[in-house]
């Protein structure tokens, strides 16, 4: 193949960008023809006496540019001439590893979102329907068919109180929105998902942490917390908790509502990872549906870009969300609830979730082969893992050589709310590089930092 004679040359310009000129290059006079496959990130860098760290920034580079593609456990791909220009590519972001979204693995979704789309414009009547202004509780029969899905995943949902949102963050603002006023404390694990509170801070409210172990929050010090702070929620990620992976059990759920239901408590329960375990306890929401405020969401288990959620509410509180919604955003996108509804209902997003499970429980295998010894808590079928340092790394040392190295983590820090103290731990999103070599290289720099700490020095 040409791309394995690429000339490289000490001009200043780096080595990654010349290998991404070339491509470009022999791909526009054809030299590499369209579809045709690219070598594999190792052979391309022996046949050029480069480092597989070399020609993964490369390939990311010509990606980013639109002239190849990455297609998970298949390799990478000359793209057609015919590629369309409004194609996303992905900010600039050379040299770059990144551990550091919780976004699900990059897989292909285009066959089964294009016949939805050909379903949708097979019916031109409906499709001009889904156009025009609907009940900001969003088309019942849209709420079926989800109700119905969730039903097979052991989730028990009502289709009279479920409402679609613009995906589980909006969710969550909707729940802070309504139910809370400024000055209002919330209550949160110990470590706890940064997004809930950014959303606290815009809306000037407090969020206070509960002790945690294992499993998650702890009922007796949630019972204490409530005593001392007279909370408005308990805002509650009972399985993959974002960041520690903890998944409680059955008898900590119930213990938990116990509780909140002696302090006439509302939990929000965010369940936007509890589908990917394939064996995981009850949601919250089955046990006391009208204690329970439940999140969910497709951005983990079907598309991201759907950008769709949804609540499943207490009877008493859905008229407020309603309200809530149609004056924050009127509604949901009619064609986006059809497109999930179609998906669900013809076993398209059952078939991405079982592919992300794979891919994930795949990624695992690697992750452990290299990280086996560090200490390390993850599921296997999990987006993240929870990596405490060894006592040789201090937090803000490991952060800078990861920095250094090109590699994009999450500290401990951003899980805390401020004013408490940060463990030495950090969080991996090993679903975030967009291959598995990508991965591998980030594992290899991983394990290297982690085998090497610095030299401590002697004080007197």
């Amino acid at each position: 193949m040409t791309i394995m004679n690429v000339v490289l040359e000490k001009n200043g310009t780096p080595i990654y960008r010349q290998i991404a000129d070339a491509i470009a290059a022999k791909a526009q006079s054809n030299e590499l023809a369209a579809g045709s496959k690219l070598p594999t990130h190792r052979a391309l860098a022996d046949a050029l006496s480069v480092t597989v760290g070399t020609i993964t920034r490369a390939y990311a580079e010509a990606e980013r540019r639109g002239i190849v593609e990455a297609k998970v456990g298949a390799g990478t791909y000359v793209c057609q001439s015919d590629k369309p220009r409004w194609t996303f590519a992905g900010p600039e972001r050379p040299g770059i590893t990144s551990f550091g979204y919780n976004v699900p693995p990059a897989i292909n979704r285009a066959d089964l979102f294009s016949g939805a789309l050909q379903q949708l414009a097979a019916h031109p009547n409906e499709l001009n329907n889904l156009m025009l202004y609907q009940p900001p509780s969003g088309i019942i029969r849209h709420r079926e068919i989800l109700s119905q899905w969730l039903a097979q995943h052991d989730i028990a949902t009502d289709p009279n109180r479920l409402l679609f949102c613009s995906g589980a963050q909006n969710a969550m603002q909707l729940c802070l929105l309504t139910l809370c006023r400024a000055g209002d404390t919330i209550l949160a694990d110990k470590f706890t998902y940064p997004g809930l509170m950014s959303l606290a801070r815009q809306l000037q409210l407090t969020v206070k942490p509960v002790d945690m172990d294992d499993e998650g929050m702890l009922p007796e010090s949630l019972n204490s917390a409530c005593q001392q702070y007279q909370p408005r929620l308990v805002y509650l990620t009972p399985t993959l908790q974002n960041p520690t992976t903890a998944i409680m059990s059955e008898s900590r759920r119930h213990a938990l509502i116990a509780v909140c239901q002696a302090q006439n408590l509302v939990i929000v329960e965010d369940d936007v990872n509890g589908l990917l375990p394939i064996e995981r306890p009850q949601p919250m929401v089955n046990l006391a549906p009208d204690t329970v405020i439940y999140i969910g969401g497709f951005a983990k288990t079907l598309a991201p870009g759907l950008r769709l959620g949804f609540l499943n509410l207490p009877e008493r509180y859905y008229p407020q969300f309603v309200n809530a919604l149609q004056n924050h955003s009127w509604m949901i996108s009619p064609l986006l609830t059809a497109m999930a509804a179609i998906l669900l209902e013809n076993g398209g997003a059952n078939q991405v979730l079982h592919t992300i499970r794979q891919e994930m429980e795949q990624r695992w295998e690697m992750v452990t082969h290299y990280l086996g010894d560090a200490h390390l808590r993850f599921h296997p079928n999990g987006f993240h893992g929870w990596l405490r340092l060894p006592e040789e790394w201090s937090l803000s040392e490991f952060l800078s050589a990861c920095k250094e190295q090109g590699l994009e983590i999450k500290s401990s820090e951003l899980f805390v709310p401020a004013g408490y103290s940060a463990p030495p731990c950090v969080r991996l999103a090993v679903s975030a590089p967009p291959t598995r070599d990508a991965l591998e290289f980030g594992c290899q720099q991983l394990a290297k930092l982690l085998a090497n700490p610095p030299l401590s020095e002697f004080a007197i």
